[in-house]
């Protein structure tokens, strides 16, 4: 995610640092290369994780790749929109500050987003203001633009498919073993799959009833870009939560300077809170008190904010609202009768036959 670090010490010059010059090549070869490292995690998440094929896949099958390359295509342009927005803007009103630096992670969407280091305090309100709203705007735009093109021709519905073997060999194998998800999700009973559920954004069912008259449903499958605008929607309220150095707690600084302090502990705890709902946001709040990213930068207290930035943060507000989701990734436990049985080689099974099977031990011969 995407936030301003607090100014660096420039007080101190030494003598055998490299110069401005270089220190720039440095800069903006570290940033290309975080951003190609964050482009390959991206992809290679997509490929192993979300269409659960193995390790080398995303580079060896050409349909994986394809949906790999959508999928990271699709957010590295919603986090550069992000990105991008912050560092005009700030350079516009004067900020010093470094390129951004993106994040690979090989796990979750294959990033943590990516971050700016502020190297000059804001000059005034309307400034920290505009630059904070400046990113989440833009990326929120680009993912906007993934659902258009996601949703376009609507979402699969069809039934999950669970591949089997028939005639069974062995034992029936035990319920599922949610190992580190047990404490987030009931174990499952004989004869039920546990499946991860993305919830839909509001902006999400907002398109989807403008291009296919329906909102995706529950268990419909998302095209890889949609998939990417899900994940945009999910960072930009994640970035708009009005703590410390967060976007939306720049947002809320350059109004109410004097209350944004008081609003990130509250706002800090509730978050530890709601953690009962959804863990990520127990983690999100510590992340940020660890990364003493819940601290406010300091603002000059005149000039009032402009008429212009009051209403850009009021399209900041809209954009919260299009995309917040009180608990984005769910887990649920789905008899086998709502999926689709069939054999590697494509033979159907019947649920039927596949949960007598799993409750006594013999596959029905009728």
């Amino acid at each position: 995610m995407s936030r301003g670090f607090p100014p660096e010490d420039n007080d101190s010059v030494d003598p055998h640092s490299p110069s401005p010059v270089l220190k720039e090549k440095r800069e903006r070869r570290q940033s290309v290369v975080l951003f190609l490292l964050t482009l390959v995690s991206t992809f290679w998440v997509y490929g192993t994780q979300f269409m659960g094929q193995d390790t080398l896949a995303p580079f060896t099958d050409a349909s994986v790749a394809w949906e790999s390359g959508k999928f990271a295509v699709g957010l590295m342009a919603i986090l550069l929109a992000h990105e991008m927005g912050h560092y005009v803007v700030a350079k516009m009103h004067g900020f010093a500050l470094s390129l951004p630096y993106f994040i690979p992670f090989p796990f979750g969407f294959g990033t943590f987003g990516a971050v700016i280091r502020l190297r000059s305090l804001p000059r005034t309100r309307t400034g920290l203001l505009e630059m904070g709203a400046a990113g989440p705007l833009a990326g929120f735009v680009v993912a906007v633009l993934m659902l258009f093109l996601g949703l376009w021709g609507g979402t699969s519905s069809e039934p999950m498919i669970l591949t089997v073997e028939w005639p069974p060999v062995g034992e029936p194998p035990p319920p599922p073993d949610p190992g580190m998800m047990e404490w987030l999700v009931e174990t499952p009973k004989l004869g039920e799959i546990p499946a991860t559920i993305f919830a839909n954004p509001p902006a999400m069912d907002l398109i989807g009833w403008l291009l296919n008259g329906e909102i995706p449903g529950r268990y419909d499958s998302l095209d890889a870009l949609a998939m990417a605008g899900w994940v945009g929607c999910l960072l930009t309220a994640l970035n708009l939560v009005p703590i410390g150095q967060l976007d939306g707690g720049h947002i809320f600084n350059a109004i109410w300077p004097n209350r944004a302090a008081l609003v990130s502990k509250v706002l800090l705890v509730l978050l530890i809170l709601c953690g009962v709902f959804w863990v990520t946001w127990a983690f999100w709040a510590i992340l940020l008190y660890v990364m003493k990213a819940w601290i406010s930068l300091p603002v000059p207290r005149e000039p009032l904010p402009s008429r212009r930035s009051l209403g850009i943060a009021v399209c900041t507000l809209a954009a919260f609202g299009l995309c917040f989701m009180p608990q984005p990734i769910q887990f649920e436990n789905i008899p086998v009768e709502q999926f689709e049985m069939q054999t590697p080689e494509g033979d159907v099974v019947s649920p039927e036959d596949y949960r007598i099977w799993l409750e006594q031990g013999e596959p029905n011969d009728d």
